[in-house]
């Protein structure tokens, strides 16, 4: 027994040509839906690498900090 699921999955899917004559909305708001998300996309892809850029700079700025703190307490400054 097969469900209805199964039935849909099994068609063949539409071309893009096809989608866009069957779609509801017209070409050009799916053209400037993808480019806003190909812009947005962009901008998360550019913050996520800032974002480890700096994580990188505070954990190297970190371990400084320890590695100076370990020197002053064998030393007997603190």
């Amino acid at each position: 027994m097969q469900d209805k699921l199964y039935e849909a999955t099994s068609k063949e899917v539409m071309s893009e040509h096809e989608e866009y004559v069957n779609a509801d909305v017209p070409k050009q708001v799916w053209v400037d839906r993808n480019k806003y998300l190909h812009e947005h996309v962009n901008k998360l892809t550019n913050e996520i690498i800032e974002l480890r850029k700096d994580n990188k700079r505070l954990t190297k700025e970190l371990n400084d900090k320890e590695e100076h703190v370990n020197f002053l307490r064998r030393s007997g400054a603190i």
